[in-house]
């Protein structure tokens, strides 16, 4: 039998509902196991990823050890039947005979998990934006108020609106260099949670309301409020919230749009033929409305995520339901497993419904919970 160099047959997804969850696997399940036979062969073939006690060997391998034996034969079908695609573990799958599954899945299901728990935020987007956000309080305010004219205010705005805003600095079709060097390496989740934070934050009134007249500045608003909202309350989470916005920053990027020095072709069309003093009193009117958040869903978090998860993954579960451990998983594999899910390079429909709504900052926050606990 051919001897492949890394993972076994079982680099199972260790974060979700088997290819067929109701109903354990028959067959290899039924044959007698032989530890001793099954320790033979994770020595030979195994051991270089997932170890000779389950434990993988690196951040994106599972952990095997003590997992449950009739998901470990049932990753193994799904290898065998191509429902789970990997080249090396499909070709392990189809030479192994019935016993050697029966024997290999008796071995990793027998040895304990000993993996530390990870630590970290524990699955909490808000806080880990917090964390990640700390270059931006010097300009923006911790609690997203800035204290500075000509800075935005970005406590309560739209989450989708202040990612998209921090793309554009990112990508270069915001054209401002000291944002641009602090947000160009962000990751995604990182980008969305930092989005997060200032989103979940309490907007207070600006004091910069400007040099422009309020009162000027109504009637001319009329044309912003169609995407903006009555008095800059935008109820679309990608156009942003307006109240309560420094006068000076708005300002300033009016004349961005008006001039073409950020591109947007509705917005310069809006903007077209007004006069700086326009401008002006525009901003002030909106400067000086009472700012109101986003509404939005307060973000969920990695245990909240879990009461969900838990009801085919947990310990009191159905016991007939061939689904994995995943308390003490790697954040990496975990994460992989559930973006494969969602984009459906893992075939289960019931997981893939499950993942389909799930952003980055999602399945990293019920990654790292997971994660986060001791294993069974």
């Amino acid at each position: 039998m051919k001897t492949l160099p890394v993972v076994i047959l079982l680099a199972l997804l260790v974060s979700a509902c088997s290819r067929d969850a109701s109903q354990p696997q028959q067959g290899a399940e039924a044959t007698q196991a032989d530890l001793a036979a099954g320790k033979a062969i994770a020595e030979a073939k195994c051991q270089s990823c997932h170890g000779l006690d389950g434990r993988g060997t690196g951040p994106d391998i599972p952990n095997l050890g003590g997992q449950k034996e009739a998901y470990l034969l049932n990753a193994l079908e799904g290898y065998r039947t191509g429902a789970r695609q990997h080249a090396a573990l499909g070709q392990l799958a189809a030479e192994l005979s019935e016993a050697d599954v029966a024997n290999i899945a008796a071995w990793y299901a027998s040895q304990k998990n000993n993996a530390a728990p990870t630590t970290g935020a524990g699955g909490d987007a808000i806080a880990s934006g917090k964390a990640a956000a700390r270059a931006c309080f010097a300009c923006h305010g911790e609690d997203g108020n800035s204290a500075q004219p000509g800075m935005p205010n970005l406590a309560g705005q739209h989450p989708g609106y202040l990612q998209e805003a921090i793309r554009a600095y990112a990508d270069g079709r915001r054209k401002d260099a000291s944002m641009a060097a602090q947000v160009r390496n962000l990751d995604a989740v990182t980008l969305e949670n930092i989005a997060l934070h200032f989103a979940a934050q309490t907007p207070k009134a600006t004091p910069h309301r400007g040099s422009g007249d309020a009162a000027k500045g109504e009637p001319l608003s009329a044309k912003c409020g169609g995407c903006h909202g009555m008095q800059g309350h935008s109820a679309d989470a990608k156009t942003p919230i307006l109240a309560g916005q420094d006068a000076q920053y708005l300002v300033l990027t009016m004349r961005h749009y008006r001039d073409g020095q950020r591109e947007h072709g509705e917005m310069k069309a809006m903007l077209a033929g007004m006069k700086d003093e326009d401008l002006r009193h525009i901003a002030s009117f909106y400067a000086a409305q009472t700012p109101q958040a986003a509404r939005i869903a307060k973000p969920t978090a990695g245990q909240q995520w879990a009461e969900r998860c838990n009801k085919c993954h947990a310990a009191a579960g159905n016991p007939a339901m061939v689904t994995p451990y995943l308390e003490g998983q790697p954040v990496a594999y975990l994460v992989k497993a559930l973006k494969d899910y969602r984009e459906g390079k893992r075939r289960q429909s019931a997981m893939h419904a499950m993942g389909a709504p799930l952003t980055d900052a999602d399945i990293q926050a019920i990654a790292e919970y997971y994660a986060s606990l001791p294993p069974r």
